[in-house]
């Protein structure tokens, strides 16, 4: 039929009515099949909410729609740059060559190699190209291009005009992706938050709350790296902490990253957690070996806040070229950490005084009387009863009763309270009852048996659900506590001889002592440990170490690693060698990791050491005129974490009446100060004391460094002085005279001592060993004389002793005879002479100089 228009219609079946030509009719239908499978393209890219899923199937049916053999969509990231691909007929390597082709509002190009550049894929050069820019929220999306290697291949302007409009629907499917995936990503972040809180409100969560908390950020950032900080000194206001350290860590590198400092000030982490503001960056002020040295990438950085303190800050590092982190996400993880903060600040805050009681506690009874204590102030009750139903008692033996009131015995107790007690403790365990307003109670496991608890308030108020809640996470924490403590108990005589057998030698070599001091709780023992021992070359090797915790866990780490350094220097006495070989041992040996240790070996002729540090604090040398200098150089990293580190060796030499101190860092570390400020103040108590003896200068360092409450950390002290103390012992005949003034005089001269006192000390201490030998062995009794000789900062003392006994002074001398004391008394400063019945002992002292 004709429409009025002079051209040829069609009846509604499609039929031609008219005589219009066949290349009309085949176009009117190749338009239509376009739209068709143009509607069809839009409908199934919209189906599917999955944002991976739509990206593909927007490449498809671009492809589909053109006809062509490659297809890509090049993805932005917030700067503008392409940044990934999701492409069809050719791998992202290659579909990234497009992203250097100007597009503007579009570009259509017939033979891309003469108007613009070649592009090859797999040797096959591009000739046609489409490529339309998708266009999310008036923000560039990406790129979508179609191309074609095929000789005379053309992108028609319907071909065109189809893509666009895909691309204007692809557009709004993008859009709604991204919303599903955002409300998808915000439902897995809050059901982590809530995980997170169920873990750290119950009795025993699998891992420890802070690594709870980094697990999840890497988990659901799909990141690299996560990482949380925490004040160095937690119990310091917030204004005044100036050090941030790593608590927790997960994915890569995570052993070399933790425990890691970073100071607050000139650092992103430190930056965040001042301001309380979350950050995303891609490098950081401060560099974190392990962290931010691998490479730039994207990385958010959240404080985790709650009263308005900030609590630590939360870092998550994704892969380098991995989608950069956008606001949207800051916004979900953000959520997250403020979640985390809160439950953290809630359970540390209602259970650290708990935990403290419970940590201090000596005995199960201390634990019990502390947490009663403790549950009656959180409460502000009345009265708070403990208890105890021992398994083995007998029937006529009462329970033990621990009153906040006063002491009680249980027959002293109402009868309406002890039959609610009695009920309770055969009920169901941390199950808390409400018997009556103003009251609660509770039964818990006692390592004895059961333990009820009951708690009277001040006021007749309700028990409320959540104090009920706090009942509960509290009772399984004091249960938790009370069977730890009476491990200790049991475990703790095990452990102390333990100790002692595996500390080091008992036996040390002259010029050297050495102190050990557990931390005061729980164990006394720990991963500490010093050793001295002797060399093949009379050489002296010293090492003094420090693994990772306490307890008989750490001292049977430390057995192992202090074994296997000792059999070490025996086959190699290189300190350097030791170490790098030490590497590989306790890179293998579960718990030895980041142990840190200093070797040294020192030839005490000489005074020359060699040294070498694996993360351990630096020795220091006290000179005989009060001056420290430490011995810093050749530190590296603790041992086991990286194979192929080089350990470096130094060498010193200690001149006469030097003090040469090795510790760990358990004398020198406190809470809110540095390390070096611990450092100096030991150099300083060494310098005031170093004229003493040496085993008073060793008693002096460990009480003038001791912190209120007693060393928290384990400390292990070693002390030499140079040269070491001489010891010589012989016969009482006169032909040994001349082999001691040889050996003496030798020592002598090791220690400095001015020539002309040389002598003088040579000639009193002849007489003295004369004297020995000619009265106190007159007759030819058997015995010994010893001579002994040490090194203080200005001066030597002598020791000579006989086992034998001096004869009765003629009443009248012969005065060419008996001159040997006057003679000693005019060398010598001072000259002391005991007599008892075990024989004779002369003091001698001498200024060195």
């Amino acid at each position: 039929m004709d429409d009025g228009r002079g051209e040829t219609a069609f009846d509604r079946g499609g039929e031609r009515t008219s005589s219009a030509t066949a290349a009309e009719f085949d176009a009117s239908r190749v338009a239509r099949d376009t739209m068709e499978e143009l509607v069809r393209a839009i409908v199934a890219i919209g189906s599917d909410l999955d944002l991976d899923v739509t990206l593909r199937r927007i490449v498809t049916a671009a492809q589909e729609l053109s006809g062509s053999r490659l297809a890509a969509l090049g993805i932005c990231d917030p700067e503008g740059t392409l940044s990934s691909f999701v492409s069809s007929g050719f791998d992202d390597a290659d579909a990234r060559q497009f992203g250097s082709l100007p597009i503007g509002a579009g570009l259509r190009v017939t033979d891309l190699g003469a108007q613009t550049a070649e592009l090859f894929v797999d040797g096959r050069m591009i000739r046609a190209l489409l490529a339309i820019p998708i266009t999310v929220r008036a923000t560039h999306f990406g790129t979508l291009y179609l191309a074609d290697d095929r000789p005379g291949w053309v992108f028609s302007d319907a071909d065109e005009n189809a893509v666009r409009a895909l691309a204007t629907a692809a557009a709004a499917a993008i859009d709604n992706a991204r919303l599903f995936e955002r409300e998808r990503e915000s439902a897995k972040w809050m059901r982590a938050s809530r995980e997170i809180t169920s873990a750290l409100l119950s009795g025993d969560p699998q891992t420890g709350p802070l690594q709870l908390i980094v697990n999840r950020a890497l988990e659901l950032a799909d990141a690299e790296q996560a990482i949380l900080l925490v004040p160095a000194d937690p119990e310091l206001p917030a204004g005044d902490v100036d050090t941030l350290v790593v608590a927790a860590t997960a994915g890569r590198y995570a052993a070399e990253v933790i425990g890691r400092q970073v100071p607050m000030d000139a650092s992103t982490t430190g930056g965040v957690a001042r301001r309380g503001l979350p950050l995303i960056t891609d490098s950081f002020q401060y560099p974190i070996e392990g962290f931010t040295d691998v490479g730039e990438r994207s990385a958010i950085v959240m404080p985790l806040i709650a009263d308005e303190a900030v609590l630590g800050v939360i870092a998550v590092a994704r892969r380098p070229r991995q989608a950069a982190f956008d606001e949207a996400y800051l916004e979900l993880v953000s959520d997250f950490a403020r979640h985390a903060a809160i439950a953290l600040a809630l359970a540390a805050g209602r259970e650290h005084a708990l935990n403290r009681q419970l940590a201090e506690a000596d005995t199960v009874d201390d634990a019990v009387r502390g947490a009663a204590e403790e549950l009656r102030r959180l409460w502000r009750a009345r009265r708070v009863l403990a208890v105890t139903f021992p398994v083995a008692r007998s029937a006529d033996a009462a329970p033990g009763v621990v009153s906040t009131a006063g002491e009680v015995h249980w027959s002293e107790l109402p009868v309406d309270t002890r039959q609610i007690v009695e009920l309770l403790k055969q009920g169901d365990l941390l199950t808390p009852q409400t018997v009556e307003p103003g009251t609660a109670g509770i039964a818990l496991q006692h390592p004895e048996g059961v333990l009820v608890i009951w708690i009277s308030l001040n006021d007749q108020r309700s028990f409320t659900l959540e104090d009920q809640t706090l009942l509960t996470v509290l009772a399984g924490r004091i249960s938790v506590g009370l069977q730890r403590v009476h491990q200790v108990d049991q475990q703790r005589e095990t452990a102390l001889t333990l100790q002692h057998a595996i500390l080091g030698p008992a036996d040390l070599p002259p010029g050297f002592t050495v102190r050990y001091q557990a931390a005061t709780r729980p164990l006394q023992v720990g991963g500490d440990w010093y050793d001295v021992v002797d060399l093949d070359d009379g050489c002296i090797a010293l090492i003094v170490g420090d693994c990772v915790g306490h307890g008989l866990v750490a001292a049977t780490v430390m057995g192992q690693v202090r074994s296997a350094c000792r059999a070490l220097l025996f086959d190699n006495d290189s300190p350097h060698t030791a170490l790098a070989k030490m590497d590989r041992f306790a890179a293998r040996l579960p718990g030895a990791q980041c142990t840190t240790a200093i070797v040294a070996v020192l030839d005490p002729s000489s005074g020359e050491l060699a040294y070498s540090s694996a993360g351990h604090p630096p020795p220091l040398i006290v000179h005989a005129d009060g001056s420290v200098q430490m011995l810093d150089e050749a530190h590296t990293i603790a041992l086991g974490l990286r194979l192929d580190w080089p350990r470096p060796e130094a060498r010193v030499t200690l001149p006469a009446g030097a003090t040469l101190l090795c510790y760990t860092d358990g004398l020198v570390e406190r809470r809110g100060k540095t390390l070096e400020h611990g450092i100096s103040r030991a150099a300083a108590v060494i310098a005031d004391s170093h004229g003493a003896p040496l085993d008073q200068l060793a008693d002096d360092i460990m009480a003038r460094l001791a912190p209120e409450g007693g060393y928290q950390d384990d400390v292990a002290l070693l002390l030499y002085r140079h040269p070491a103390p001489l010891e010589l012992t012989f016969d009482p005949d006169i032909g040994n005279l001349a082999p001691t003034r040889t050996a003496l005089r030798r020592w002598l001269v090791s220690a400095h001592m001015a020539p002309d006192r040389l002598t003088d000390v040579l000639v009193a201490v002849g007489e003295a060993v004369a004297n020995a030998i000619e009265h106190g062995h007159r007759h030819g009794q058997r015995g010994t004389v010893t001579v002994q000789a040490t090194a203080l900062v200005d001066r030597i003392q002598l020791v000579v002793t006989d086992t034998g006994s001096w004869k009765i002074p003629d009443p009248e001398p012969d005065p060419y005879r008996g001159r040997g004391l006057g003679i000693m008394r005019g060398l010598m400063h001072d000259v002391a002479v005991a007599h008892d019945t075990a024989g004779t002992t002369i003091h001698l002292s001498a200024r060195i100089a």
